[in-house]
């Protein structure tokens, strides 16, 4: 009994620092109720589906699109320079060995090494908004690639010529499975790995993960790794679909375009970059849910479930604790709730379908078809949830650059620089949040009703066709607000 009321305090401590995670101490006043809000942004985001179908029709759907090469011009053949590139690259694989040596060399303070805001706040969350917003600079960027490909020339140029590496055929079945597994264990360090700003077990993750990444390009060469295996290759990229920017190899161009037209496949992405894709807007949806009341009340019935208890038992010594065990089992579960919910829509949007425009798709070509859509969706909650975390947590990294490692060094003038925390507030972050998810699920329903308008060319039929996907956004959309609102709004 006592070591269950223990349990139950550090519960009770564990839940309150998640809440304030990427929250605030204050609360704001919304100057409407909140089902206003709800109803108002589902409502938006119902009139955009009508606007679309009305204005969209059969022969705008966006085949083409107008674009601009930067490379014609003197600034962007500069930004494209190969001295640019190799410092960018240089600077990157800096910032990989910093990151590695800090956490096992610096100091235990996660805010006196450089390694978890670096991690966690610049790279994580900071990179996808430049892949979403400006392009895919990490595949220039890319520091395990760097290495390798390094590695590569040398090797060459020591053994006359030969690769580096066994460089041999990528299995088709393993499709982009690597990358979605990978991915999955990277959430949940993220989200639940207690010793996640341990510099040096942080430190650990990232050699590991590198280690993974080298042994995948010199098993497969790495062109074939990257794509396939290497998570924040596929993530970013998946990102940078919806940038203004796009890299054509064939015709070494690299060209401004209109927003989020990359998001229109051609073809039905496989089942692996479906999974993918859930998982990257499930991932940022359970780290909303982990700071809402709702998640505290599911939390304290699985710690006092006989069901689960066993479970609960066996993987707290995996895990670090029964928090981190009791969080595992619920991400997994969510998980694979939004994939299931997700094909369950899909079946509901193939009987929608008429029969005669869907006779040659099944529901997973469906799936795969549509699932770009919702690249929109993840990007503005990324977007509503992580940026205020970056903009007030990444300001750490100014006195950091001058003290990396926690040895009283100051560099560069800024170790006494303390962070403003009054830079933004709950009122800013809440308008800020409602704006980004009514825009990214409007752009997505009108991403659906395209790429339905080019798969099935019959307004009637792509317009029957996205009547359950329009059910999904809407539903998505209040879901979504709710959870934000959550820490910041008095909940009845």
């Amino acid at each position: 009994m006592l070591a269950a009321r223990a349990i139950f305090a550090f519960l009770g401590c564990a839940l309150s620092v998640t809440a304030q995670a990427h929250g605030f101490a204050e609360r704001y006043d919304l100057p409407v109720p909140l089902h206003l809000y709800l109803a108002g942004s589902a409502a938006a985001v119902a009139l955009s589906f009508v606007v679309v179908a009305y204005f969209v029709r059969g022969d705008r759907t966006v085949q083409r699109y107008p674009t601009f090469n930067l490379l014609g011009t003197s600034a962007g053949r500069i930004l494209a320079s190969r001295m640019v590139r190799f410092v960018l690259q240089l600077f990157a694989v800096f910032m990989l060995v910093l990151v590695v040596v800090a956490g096992f060399i610096g100091d235990t303070d996660p805010f006196k090494n450089i390694a978890p805001t670096t991690v966690w706040v610049i790279w994580w969350v900071g990179f996808a908004y430049i892949s979403g917003m400006l392009g895919d600079l990490w595949a220039l960027l890319n520091p395990w690639r760097t290495v390798f490909e390094g590695a590569q020339w040398l090797f060459a140029k020591l053994q006359s010529g030969k690769r580096l590496g066994l460089n041999r055929d990528y299995p088709e079945k393993l499709a982009s499975w690597p990358a979605a597994i990978l991915f999955v264990w990277f959430i949940w360090a993220e989200l639940i790995w207690p010793a996640s700003d341990t510099p040096a077990e942080l430190s650990q993750m990232v050699l590991t993960y590198s280690v993974i990444t080298w042994v995948g390009m010199f098993t497969f060469g790495s062109r074939n790794w990257l794509r396939h295996g290497e998570v924040f290759t596929v993530l970013f990229g998946l990102l940078a679909r919806f940038a203004p920017t796009e890299y054509v190899a064939e015709r070494q161009e690299w060209n401004l375009r209109p927003w989020a037209v990359g998001l229109l496949p051609d073809t039905p992405m496989s089942r692996s970059q479906t999974v993918f894709v859930l998982l990257m807007l499930s991932s940022v949806t359970f780290d909303g849910l982990l700071a809402t009341p709702l998640w505290g009340a599911i939390a304290q019935w699985m710690l006092v479930s006989d069901l689960l208890r066993p479970l609960i038992l066996l993987l707290q010594d995996v895990t670090g604790n029964a928090i981190a065990a009791i969080s595992t089992i619920a991400l997994i579960v969510f998980l694979v709730l939004f994939q299931l919910m997700y094909a369950a829509f899909c079946g509901l949007m193939y009987l929608a379908t008429p029969a005669r425009a869907r006779a040659d798709l099944s529901i997973g070509e469906l799936a795969g078809l549509f699932v770009l859509s919702l690249v929109p969706i993840a990007l503005a909650y990324h977007l509503a949830h992580y940026l205020s975390f970056l903009l007030i947590v990444g300001q750490y990294m100014i006195p950091l650059a001058s003290d990396p490692f926690g040895f009283g060094w100051d560099l560069f003038g800024t170790k006494l620089y303390f962070p403003n925390i009054a830079i933004v507030n709950a009122k800013f972050v809440w308008i800020t949040s409602v704006i980004a998810i009514v825009t990214g699920h409007i752009i997505a329903v009108w991403l659906a009703h395209v790429v339905a308008l080019r798969r099935f060319r019959d307004s009637k039929a792509a317009l029957r066709s996205q009547i359950p996907m329009l059910f999904l956004m809407v539903t998505y959309t209040m879901l979504s607000l709710w959870i934000l609102a959550q820490p910041i709004v008095e909940t009845t």
